[in-house]
C-alpha cells in the first residue's frame, strides 16, 4: 500500500458525480475523519488533472463515469507515476471487468458509491492513522 508522507495531514481529493446528495454525504464523512484535508473538484477530466497537480492530494477519491470521460482516463493521464496518490475509483456498475481493468491501471480500491460509504471512510481512517503498518487491512 502506498504511504501517506506526513501523518498528520492527509491531503484527500474528491471528484464525484453530480448528485449532490452523495457528494454532501461524503463530503460531511470525510470531514470528520481526523486529519483529513478535503477538497472537491469538478467531474471534468482537465480540472481534475489540475487539481491534482495543484493540491498535490494523497488520495484521489474519482468516479468511474465523468462528464467527459472515465476515471480511466484520469489514470491514463495521470500515467499513474506518482506511487504515492492513493486511487479511490466510486462506480454504480458492479462488473467484475471493469474492477479488473481499473487495478491493472492502478486503482487500489473500486467502491460501490451508493452502498460503500462505510468501507470508503474505513479507508481514508486507515490511511490516516499516525501509527499505521505498511498494509492496509479493510
Amino acid at each position: 500500500m502506498k504511504e501517506i508522507q506526513e501523518a498528520s495531514v492527509m491531503k484527500v481529493l474528491l471528484s464525484i458525480d453530480n448528485s449532490k446528495g452523495i457528494l454532501d454525504r461524503l463530503f460531511r464523512l470525510i470531514r470528520g475523519i481526523p486529519g483529513a484535508d478535503l477538497i472537491t473538484a469538478p467531474i471534468e477530466l482537465n480540472e481534475i488533472m489540475a487539481y491534482v497537480q495543484g493540491f498535490q492530494p494523497d488520495v484521489l477519491v474519482v468516479d468511474l463515469c465523468l462528464s467527459d470521460g472515465t476515471a480511466m482516463d484520469v489514470m491514463r493521464a495521470l500515467g499513474f507515476t506518482n506511487k504515492k496518490l492513493t486511487l479511490i475509483i466510486l462506480t454504480d456498475q458492479p462488473y467484475e471487468d471493469i474492477e479488473n481493468q481499473l487495478k491493472a491501471l492502478g486503482a487500489d480500491f473500486v467502491l460501490n458509491k451508493s452502498l460503500e460509504f462505510e468501507l470508503i471512510i474505513k479507508i481514508l481512517s486507515r490511511l490516516g492513522e499516525k501509527d499505521r503498518g505498511s498494509h492496509l487491512a479493510v
